[in-house]
């Protein structure tokens, strides 16, 4: 079985494709797998690293760009579609997978023009444009919210959930806490864990090295990913405040680090919320502004079910940050109602089911 897994850009959009890559292999050993993107974003790294086989195609991203950016995206289209052709029909695969990202656009429409057989997934309330326009000619479509279901104009629509990285499944799931998270719980310590998508969020960032003269607690701890960009900053502040922490441009353990948090702080990309629910963690949510809306109702779905809390990009500051972040702190028992509503958001079995459903769909 030959499988191609389009799209990527973000570890948003790369991580669940990964998750779906081994349970792949996993139900079928001798499954090929094929990945398909580009060079931008985290891009080859980390699926190289893992021993999988990439191509990469030609195109650029559509949506936050200005008129310039915009044509420049359509024109790169047809060469994207001609490679992605070239590609398919070397590659001969059983089934074609967009994850999402514009890497997957003209992959699906090359899969569609050669009559394979397509699936897309689609982990935002809002779908992306890429998957609004290929989702009626797709032989499923794999959601994780119920209410992305009235934004897609096609009846084969799953809700399978979201596949997650299979290292953030497992004993660091929150019904199973590491030893030494008790050990840290039993001498009061509270972790702080504070993300910004894998490359960091300048505001959060600056409105945490604002918020830190109001966080001095002998007990918190924070672990920061920041991004390349502003690591050396971030951690300068935290030195000059003195309030004991880890800052990483990228953080490598991700089941370590939600191990340990007692709270979360991150943007509201699907793939975060993804695993926010399946550790079951509370979470404060501030949404990245310019991702056409898609992070404010994913937000917007997590605080419904009770699961976190949402500030909006153009409301954070220092004294709004710390204010927010002590609150929740200082309630254990709301926080621990948050982890149950996060936990009742999540699929862990998503992988399995969506590979099942593309065995089945590719055997029919």
């Amino acid at each position: 079985m030959r499988v191609v897994i389009a799209g990527g850009g973000t570890g948003g959009h790369l991580y669940p494709g990964i998750a779906l890559a081994v349970t792949f292999q996993k139900l079928r050993a001798e499954a090929r797998i094929l990945f398909i993107g580009t060079t931008q974003g985290i891009g080859e790294e980390p699926l190289l690293k893992r021993g999988y086989q990439v191509e990469s195609i030609s195109v650029k991203g559509f949506i936050g760009k200005g008129l310039s950016g915009r044509l420049s995206s359509i024109l790169s289209v047809p060469a994207a579609l001609l490679q992605s052709l070239r590609i398919l029909k070397a590659f001969s695969p059983t089934l074609v997978i967009g994850i999402g990202g514009y890497a997957a656009g003209p992959v699906l429409l090359a899969a569609i023009l050669l009559g394979l057989k397509r699936v897309i997934l689609e982990p935002n309330v809002v779908p992306g444009l890429s998957n609004r326009l290929v989702a009626p000619f797709c032989h499923m479509v794999v959601t994780a919210f119920e209410a992305s279901r009235k934004r897609l104009r096609t009846n084969k629509i799953s809700r399978l959930g979201m596949p997650v990285r299979p290292e953030i499944l497992g004993p660091n799931t929150l019904g199973n806490r590491r030893d030494t998270e008790a050990i840290s719980e039993k001498l009061g310590q509270r972790t702080l864990l504070i993300l910004g998508g894998s490359q960091g969020a300048h505001s959060i960032n600056r409105a945490m090295i604002a918020a830190l003269p109001a966080l001095k607690d002998e007990h918190l701890f924070v672990i920061h990913q920041t991004g390349k960009t502003d690591r050396a900053t971030v951690e300068a502040a935290y030195a000059a405040a003195r309030v004991p922490g880890r800052v990483m441009a990228f953080i490598e353990d991700m089941a370590g680090a939600y191990a340990s948090a007692d709270l979360v702080i991150s943007r509201a990309g699907a793939g975060t919320l993804a695993e926010l629910a399946l550790v079951g963690k509370s979470s404060l949510l501030i949404p990245f502004p310019h991702a056409a809306g898609h992070q404010e109702e994913n937000a917007k779905a997590f605080v419904s079910a009770g699961a976190a809390l949402m500030l909006h990009d153009g409301e954070l500051s220092g004294p709004v940050l710390a204010k927010s972040i002590n609150a929740l702190l200082a309630d254990p028992v709301r926080r621990q109602k948050m982890e149950a509503a996060a936990l009742t958001q999540g699929n862990a079995h998503a992988a399995e089911a969506i590979v099942e459903a593309c065995l089945a769909l590719s055997e029919a």
